[in-house]
Protein backbone atom coordinates (compact mmCIF):
# COMPACT_ATOMS: atom_id res chain seq x y z
CA UNK A 1 0.00 0.00 0.00
CA UNK A 2 3.24 2.43 0.66
CA UNK A 3 3.86 2.08 -2.76
CA UNK A 4 0.35 2.27 -4.30
CA UNK A 5 1.90 -0.45 -6.28
CA UNK A 6 0.22 -4.08 -6.73
CA UNK A 7 3.22 -6.48 -7.10
CA UNK A 8 2.68 -9.41 -9.75
CA UNK A 9 4.41 -11.70 -7.29
CA UNK A 10 1.54 -10.96 -4.61
CA UNK A 11 -1.25 -11.61 -6.72
CA UNK A 12 -0.09 -14.85 -8.39
CA UNK A 13 0.88 -15.79 -4.84
CA UNK A 14 -2.94 -15.46 -4.05
CA UNK A 15 -4.08 -17.27 -7.71
CA UNK A 16 -1.85 -20.11 -6.04
CA UNK A 17 -3.84 -20.27 -3.08
CA UNK A 18 -7.57 -20.26 -4.73
CA UNK A 19 -7.45 -20.99 -8.00
CA UNK A 20 -6.68 -24.92 -7.72
CA UNK A 21 -9.27 -24.59 -4.45
CA UNK A 22 -11.81 -23.45 -7.16
CA UNK A 23 -11.23 -26.17 -8.74
CA UNK A 24 -11.20 -29.17 -6.09
CA UNK A 25 -14.64 -27.81 -6.24
CA UNK A 26 -15.42 -29.57 -9.08
CA UNK A 27 -13.82 -32.81 -7.75
CA UNK A 28 -16.07 -32.50 -4.49
CA UNK A 29 -19.03 -32.17 -6.40
CA UNK A 30 -18.57 -35.26 -8.72
CA UNK A 31 -16.84 -37.15 -5.87
CA UNK A 32 -20.33 -38.74 -5.40
CA UNK A 33 -20.94 -39.60 -8.93
CA UNK A 34 -17.60 -41.73 -8.74
CA UNK A 35 -14.81 -39.01 -9.16
CA UNK A 36 -11.35 -40.29 -8.52
CA UNK A 37 -8.62 -38.46 -6.58
CA UNK A 38 -6.68 -38.41 -10.00
CA UNK A 39 -9.05 -36.32 -11.43
CA UNK A 40 -8.65 -33.86 -8.42
CA UNK A 41 -4.81 -34.25 -9.48
CA UNK A 42 -5.12 -33.64 -12.77
CA UNK A 43 -7.36 -30.56 -11.96
CA UNK A 44 -4.98 -29.13 -9.36
CA UNK A 45 -1.50 -29.67 -11.59
CA UNK A 46 -3.33 -27.96 -14.68
CA UNK A 47 -4.48 -24.89 -12.49
CA UNK A 48 -0.44 -24.73 -10.87
CA UNK A 49 0.90 -25.41 -14.71
CA UNK A 50 -1.21 -22.16 -15.67
CA UNK A 51 -0.08 -20.24 -13.09
CA UNK A 52 3.54 -20.57 -13.00
CA UNK A 53 3.88 -20.34 -16.67
CA UNK A 54 1.91 -17.35 -16.17
CA UNK A 55 3.57 -15.73 -13.83
CA UNK A 56 6.53 -16.29 -15.90
CA UNK A 57 5.35 -14.40 -18.09
CA UNK A 58 4.50 -11.62 -16.56
CA UNK A 59 7.08 -11.84 -13.52
CA UNK A 60 10.09 -11.81 -16.10
CA UNK A 61 9.12 -9.41 -18.42
CA UNK A 62 11.84 -7.20 -18.97
CA UNK A 63 10.61 -3.34 -18.21
CA UNK A 64 9.02 -1.98 -21.54
CA UNK A 65 8.14 -5.37 -22.67
CA UNK A 66 8.34 -8.15 -24.62
CA UNK A 67 5.84 -9.33 -27.08
CA UNK A 68 7.57 -12.34 -27.85
CA UNK A 69 7.94 -13.50 -24.09
CA UNK A 70 4.64 -12.83 -22.97
CA UNK A 71 2.79 -14.78 -25.89
CA UNK A 72 5.46 -17.60 -25.44
CA UNK A 73 4.22 -17.97 -21.65
CA UNK A 74 0.68 -16.79 -22.21
CA UNK A 75 -0.04 -19.63 -24.60
CA UNK A 76 1.35 -22.57 -22.26
CA UNK A 77 -0.95 -20.87 -19.58
CA UNK A 78 -3.85 -21.58 -21.67
CA UNK A 79 -2.54 -25.06 -22.00
CA UNK A 80 -3.86 -25.54 -18.00
CA UNK A 81 -6.57 -23.40 -19.05
CA UNK A 82 -7.82 -25.14 -21.92
CA UNK A 83 -7.27 -28.94 -20.09
CA UNK A 84 -9.67 -27.18 -17.48
CA UNK A 85 -12.45 -26.23 -19.53
CA UNK A 86 -12.23 -28.56 -21.44
CA UNK A 87 -12.40 -31.02 -18.29
CA UNK A 88 -15.52 -28.97 -16.82
CA UNK A 89 -17.21 -29.06 -20.29
CA UNK A 90 -16.86 -32.37 -22.11
CA UNK A 91 -14.43 -34.15 -20.34
CA UNK A 92 -14.48 -35.99 -17.02
CA UNK A 93 -16.16 -33.56 -14.69
CA UNK A 94 -19.14 -33.21 -17.54
CA UNK A 95 -19.56 -36.74 -17.77
CA UNK A 96 -19.85 -37.43 -13.84
CA UNK A 97 -22.27 -34.61 -13.28
CA UNK A 98 -24.47 -35.64 -16.41
CA UNK A 99 -23.87 -39.31 -14.99
CA UNK A 100 -24.81 -38.44 -11.77
CA UNK A 101 -28.74 -38.58 -10.24
CA UNK A 102 -28.51 -35.19 -8.76
CA UNK A 103 -29.95 -32.08 -10.19
CA UNK A 104 -27.95 -30.14 -7.94
CA UNK A 105 -24.90 -31.34 -8.72
CA UNK A 106 -25.18 -31.11 -12.81
CA UNK A 107 -26.88 -27.04 -12.31
CA UNK A 108 -23.07 -26.63 -9.78
CA UNK A 109 -21.01 -28.25 -12.35
CA UNK A 110 -22.35 -26.34 -15.10
CA UNK A 111 -22.43 -22.98 -13.43
CA UNK A 112 -18.94 -23.37 -12.52
CA UNK A 113 -17.83 -24.07 -16.14
CA UNK A 114 -19.58 -21.10 -16.93
CA UNK A 115 -17.47 -19.06 -14.34
CA UNK A 116 -14.56 -20.87 -15.77
CA UNK A 117 -15.37 -20.20 -19.32
CA UNK A 118 -16.08 -16.57 -19.50
CA UNK A 119 -15.08 -15.63 -15.98
CA UNK A 120 -11.65 -16.53 -16.30
CA UNK A 121 -11.61 -15.47 -19.62
CA UNK A 122 -11.23 -11.99 -18.34
CA UNK A 123 -7.91 -12.34 -16.75
CA UNK A 124 -6.21 -13.24 -20.17
CA UNK A 125 -6.98 -9.41 -20.91
CA UNK A 126 -5.18 -8.16 -17.80
CA UNK A 127 -2.34 -10.41 -19.02
CA UNK A 128 -1.95 -8.66 -22.56
CA UNK A 129 -2.30 -5.51 -20.97
CA UNK A 130 0.84 -5.85 -19.17
CA UNK A 131 4.44 -3.68 -20.56
CA UNK A 132 4.75 -5.40 -24.38
CA UNK A 133 0.87 -6.86 -24.18
CA UNK A 134 -1.18 -6.60 -27.19
CA UNK A 135 -3.81 -4.82 -25.51
CA UNK A 136 -1.50 -2.09 -24.33
CA UNK A 137 0.86 -1.84 -27.57
CA UNK A 138 -2.19 -1.54 -29.88
CA UNK A 139 -4.50 1.06 -27.57
CA UNK A 140 -1.15 2.73 -25.90
CA UNK A 141 -2.78 2.13 -22.77
CA UNK A 142 -0.95 2.15 -19.76
CA UNK A 143 -0.17 -1.15 -16.92
CA UNK A 144 -2.95 0.08 -14.62
CA UNK A 145 -5.42 -1.91 -16.91
CA UNK A 146 -3.64 -4.58 -15.43
CA UNK A 147 -4.69 -4.21 -12.13
CA UNK A 148 -7.93 -3.10 -13.54
CA UNK A 149 -9.11 -6.15 -15.19
CA UNK A 150 -7.58 -8.60 -12.73
CA UNK A 151 -9.19 -6.89 -9.98
CA UNK A 152 -12.95 -7.20 -11.98
CA UNK A 153 -12.24 -10.85 -12.68
CA UNK A 154 -11.15 -11.80 -9.04
CA UNK A 155 -14.87 -10.43 -7.74
CA UNK A 156 -16.66 -11.99 -10.23
CA UNK A 157 -14.82 -15.58 -10.14
CA UNK A 158 -14.21 -15.30 -6.10
CA UNK A 159 -17.58 -14.59 -5.13
CA UNK A 160 -19.13 -16.23 -7.99
CA UNK A 161 -17.79 -19.16 -7.20
CA UNK A 162 -18.48 -18.80 -3.64
CA UNK A 163 -22.00 -18.17 -4.09
CA UNK A 164 -22.75 -21.12 -6.79
CA UNK A 165 -20.82 -23.55 -3.76
CA UNK A 166 -23.10 -22.02 -1.05
CA UNK A 167 -25.95 -22.02 -3.49
CA UNK A 168 -25.05 -25.76 -3.93
CA UNK A 169 -24.95 -26.70 -0.25
CA UNK A 170 -28.01 -25.34 0.48
CA UNK A 171 -29.72 -26.66 -2.22
CA UNK A 172 -28.71 -30.15 -1.17
CA UNK A 173 -29.36 -29.52 2.63
CA UNK A 174 -32.83 -28.37 1.98
CA UNK A 175 -33.60 -31.32 -0.59
CA UNK A 176 -32.07 -33.97 2.63
CA UNK A 177 -34.17 -31.99 4.90
CA UNK A 178 -37.67 -32.42 2.45
CA UNK A 179 -36.99 -36.07 1.43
Amino acid sequence: MATGENPTSLRYIDWTLTVPLMCVEFYLLTKAAGAKVSLLWKLIIASVWMLVTGYIGEAYNPEGGDTAHSVLWGVLSTLGYVYILYTAWMGEVAKLAADSNSTVVKTGVRTLAWFVLVGWAIYPIGYMCMPGGWLNTAFGWGSENVDLFYNIADAINKIGFGLVVYNIAMTSTENKATA
